[in-house]
């Protein structure tokens, strides 16, 4: 039937959750995904052998009876069929109080009421769930609204009047029962009473309404807090039981710990204080043990329930047998923590210490009773048993058997082998042997004790100065004088071996110590080196930069300056004999042989790779510089990561003086080859952050260094509006569908988030334009991206200084051999700047001209001419560079000449004139 009403997957599913509760039938998931499966077929009985394997092992909660209860109706026939569901109702209702439950009951039971025996029978069902949750503020309502409009149905079928009076007296009676309850809505109550009485009720119903509002307004808050937290209700029911502990009410009491149980069934203290409650102040055996065999089944792992459990059986006078039973039930369990079986074990023991009759039998008195010979089993099982879980590492079981051996069972003997057992296990522990000591002064003689003191003093370590005090004021009570220096010796002998001991041990530790502060100040040291060496290697490189920027000695004469412009002077061709080539100046054209421009960062770079390198100089090449790391990262860490790309000798984490990281090391390799490889890992992910790997260079200024191309690039797309989301992964999936990727690099903040955009390269033109057609406006996760091809904005050059007017209005950017002076006023003779050509692209101090003459038509053509000589110069071979950089100079004069028709520069005459304040 069922291969007729699933699939073959669900058949497979059905069969592995058979197999699956075969072999662990606690698999509480495995029993609800099964019944959910079968109550979609119509194999009844197979799911009620399900769900009656499942109540045997758990409780049920108030859906799972519901539905039960439900499928049930659906096939019910017979009266058996009928009972059945009732007792289903029943054993609900007795695992968790739930008014929707008993309201599903009390509906089901009015299926009866055309006879007189059902009409008893619903009111009854009704009753019963007033009793077990009449006084729940928040849904009783519900009930007791039903039962009100079913008595209301049976007072409009009477007949007679008597009858129907007979009938609305109850009703009444009824709803004044239901006015003495703090519940919801009782204004609607009390209206309906007075619809059906024609007048107001008499004043004790008055009275007990008004009582009952008083108490709704008082736990109303509670309520309100039990609904609105749908997490976790636990907070809100204790300080709701503390609330109705003062107010001392057994009935409200009980019916709430019920309701923090079926919300809260799996927390151990809450059945405690329960149980605690019913114990302490019902003391009632009907009401108790019903709920101890309810916590057990929810909380099986908590002993502190199961040794209660036993202790209340006991408590109230219940056999032997069903106590047996419970406890065989507890070590079936199996508890997580193995210590936990000794504190049943001991309960178990104790209570059959109680039951025993110690009274000895024989003619002599000599032999043992059948209860202390049950006794003695029980103890030996029970040591036996926390041996082999490992539950009692302290001998605490083993103490107390010894102790009844020698009291209660009177065999000194027995007992002494058992103190043999315990010392065994703790030959050492001085508090053992204290405690062993202290039996044989109860119960043994004095040449027991003797023997049991000097094999004490002999064995223990961690305190013998104890038991040489016991010894000897025992030997200064009972001993002779020979037994007292015989004491004293021995104990002299094992303080003097106790203090090469003790000697010993704090050389060691102390070795210890000082290997811990020997690696704590080496790595200290390293830190403070390295942070010497940094220092040094920066003075160094400013002196050196020093000594290149010297003047030479004696005076300098200041070169000529040429012709102002308000626009930038183009360079002079490589060789031109006129200008004073600022080295740092980048430049558009390779510089001749022997220029000493760009030439010295190749000769830098050849510096790298001459073999003739100092040692720190070696090193250095040899070393990289992380930053941007997580502050949990650990030099064990980056010296594991860094494997990967060659051997590393060392790893420097800089940091705090607290000891924590500053987030940035370095790491040293053993060649240079693998600190260039380990560079090529720049931006790598570690603990979700990008790790920055650069070189060693510690008079580079602080930031990162752009190594990316940063012109057009026709096989790169620019990727932005990217999701927060998207990894690198999911980009490599959607664009290496369009052709071979080279790279994928997704841009992020320091803390590794994505910023949204990233760059995409593929090794072919042609597949970055077709991924570029295909992907721009594609949504990826939901989110609209834009593509484009690679062109970042040029960045600025910070090495090139930017522009500044002087006081004349001219441009400036250099200051001459002597640097800026306090005044920028230029001391040449204005007769002298017309007759220098303008052979320098700079000028080198300030200067006032006159003002240039008008423009001319014909100076604006020559401008456009030289321009378009200009341009078309410049796609010519090399041999004509320099005519085109003579027109690029014209062009420039001209249109500087063009531009400072609009504005008149003041000269040095009409400053004078200006600041001595004459016309």
């Amino acid at each position: 039937l069922m291969d007729d009403e699933f699939d073959k997957e669900t058949l497979e599913k059905i069969s592995n959750l058979e197999t699956e509760l075969e072999s662990n039938p606690f698999n509480y998931s495995a029993y609800t995904d099964l019944i959910a499966i079968l109550r979609k077929g119509s194999d009844f009985d197979k799911l009620r052998a399900v769900r009656q394997k499942f109540r045997a092992n758990y409780p049920l909660s108030p859906q799972l009876w519901m539905d039960w209860t439900q499928d049930e109706m659906k096939i019910a026939a017979s009266e058996e069929d009928k009972q059945m569901i009732c007792d289903l109702f029943d054993a609900g209702s007795k695992d968790y109080v739930s008014v929707d439950l008993w309201l599903e009951y009390c509906k089901y039971s009015l299926g009866d009421i055309g006879t007189s025996e059902g009409m008893e029978k619903a009111r009854t069902v009704f009753e019963r769930s007033l009793t077990a949750c009449g006084l729940h503020t928040g849904k009783a309502s519900l009930l007791w609204d039903s039962y009100r409009e079913f008595e209301m149905a049976l007072m409009a079928m009477q007949g007679s009047e008597e009858a129907q009076t007979k009938q609305k007296t109850r009703v009444i009676n009824l709803m004044k029962r239901q006015l003495r309850v703090p519940l919801m809505d009782m204004d609607k109550t009390l209206g309906e009473l007075e619809e059906l009485l024609g007048e107001k009720p008499d004043p004790n119903v008055m009275r007990d309404f008004h009582k009952a509002k008083e108490k709704l307004k008082k736990i109303e808050q509670f309520e309100v807090a039990i609904l609105n937290n749908n997490e976790s209700t636990l907070e809100s029911y204790k300080e709701y039981l503390k609330f109705e502990l003062k107010e001392k009410d057994p009935a409200r009491i009980q019916l709430l710990y019920e309701r923090a149980i079926t919300d809260n069934c799996l927390e151990p203290t809450l059945w405690e204080d329960y149980l605690s409650y019913l114990d302490t102040n019902l003391r009632i055996d009907s009401v108790s043990l019903p709920v101890y065999e309810r916590a057990v089944r929810n909380c099986p792992w908590s002993h502190n329930i199961w040794s209660d459990y036993l202790l209340s059986l006991e408590r109230y006078e219940k056999e032997h047998k069903l106590i047996k039973k419970v406890f065989e039930d507890c070590l079936s369990v199996g508890f997580r923590e193995p210590t936990s079986y000794l504190e049943v074990w001991l309960t178990y023991v104790s209570y059959m210490r109680r039951k025993t009759d110690f009274k000895k039998t024989g003619g002599d008195g000599g032999g043992e009773t059948e209860s202390m010979t049950e006794l003695r089993q029980v103890l030996e099982r029970a040591c036996e048993h926390l041996v082999r879980v490992s539950g009692d590492p302290e001998c605490v079981m083993l103490k107390f058997y010894a102790n009844l051996e020698a009291d209660q069972l009177g065999s000194l003997e027995n007992a002494r082998k058992i103190w043999t057992d315990i010392l065994a296990v703790h030959p050492f522990k001085t508090s053992v042997w204290m405690e062993a000591i202290e039996f044989e002064k109860i119960f043994g003689d004095k040449k027991h004790l003797r023997k049991r003191l000097e094999r004490a003093m002999e064995k223990s370590h961690d305190n013998p100065e104890a038991i040489a005090h016991l010894w000897l004021m025992f030997e200064r009570e009972e001993g002779s004088l020979e037994a007292f220096d015989h004491c004293r010796k021995m104990i002299k002998l094992k303080m003097d071996k106790m203090e090469n001991v003790r000697a010993k041990e704090k050389r060691e530790n102390d070795a210890v110590e000082d290997r811990e502060k020997a690696k704590k100040e080496k790595k200290i040291e390293k830190d403070k080196q390295y942070r010497r060496d940094k220092r040094h290697l920066a003075s160094e490189q400013k002196k050196a930069d020093r000594e290149e920027t010297k003047p030479t000695e004696g005076f300098k004469v200041p070169t000529l300056p040429g012709p102002t412009t308000t626009k930038k002077v183009v360079e002079p061709p490589p060789g031109f004999p006129g200008g004073d080539v600022t080295a740092t100046k980048k430049r558009a054209v390779e510089p001749p042989p022997g220029y000493p421009g760009d030439g010295a960062d190749e000769s830098n770079k050849k510096q790298k790779l001459d073999p003739n390198l100092s040692e720190e100089e070696v090193k250095q090449l040899r070393t990289v510089f992380l930053s941007n790391l997580d502050f949990d990262v650990d030099e064990d860490m980056i010296e594991k990561l860094m494997e990967n790309s060659g051997q590393v000798t060392e790893v420097r984490l800089v940091k705090h003086p607290d000891g924590k990281s500053k987030g940035y090391a370095f790491v040293e390799f053993s060649t240079p080859d693998e600190a260039e490889n380990a560079k090529k890992r720049d931006n790598e992910l570690v603990k979700g952050r990008p790790m920055y790997i650069s070189e060693c260079d510690p008079s580079r200024k602080k930031g990162p260094i752009f190594k990316y191309s940063t012109g057009l690039d026709k096989k790169k797309l620019f990727v932005k509006g990217l999701d927060s989301s998207v990894t690198k992964a999911d980009l490599g999936q959607v664009f290496g569908q369009y052709g071979e990727l080279s790279d994928v690099r997704l841009v992020t903040y320091r803390n590794g988030h994505s910023k949204g955009i990233a760059f995409v390269e593929y090794k072919d033109e042609v597949d970055a334009a077709r991924a570029l057609v295909k992907t721009d406006g594609m949504k990826i996760k939901d989110k609209k991206v834009e593509v484009a091809i690679s062109n970042p904005p040029k960045r600025k050059d910070e090495s090139e200084p930017a522009d500044m007017k002087s006081l004349g209005g001219t441009q400036q950017k250099d200051f001459g051999p002597r640097g800026k002076g306090r005044s920028q006023l230029a001391f040449m003779p204005r007769s002298l700047t017309s007759s220098v050509p303008a052979t320098n692209k700079k000028l080198d101090l300030v200067k006032f001209v006159k003002p240039a003459a008008k423009p001319s038509a014909e100076n604006g053509a020559k401008v456009a001419d030289n321009g378009a000589n200009s341009a078309e110069n410049g796609a010519k071979t090399a041999d004509n560079d320099a005519k085109t950089a003579d027109n690029g100079a014209k062009t420039a004069d001209n249109g500087a000449e063009t531009t400072e028709t609009k504005e008149p520069v003041k000269s040095n005459s009409d400053f004078r004139k200006m600041l001595l304040g004459s016309k």
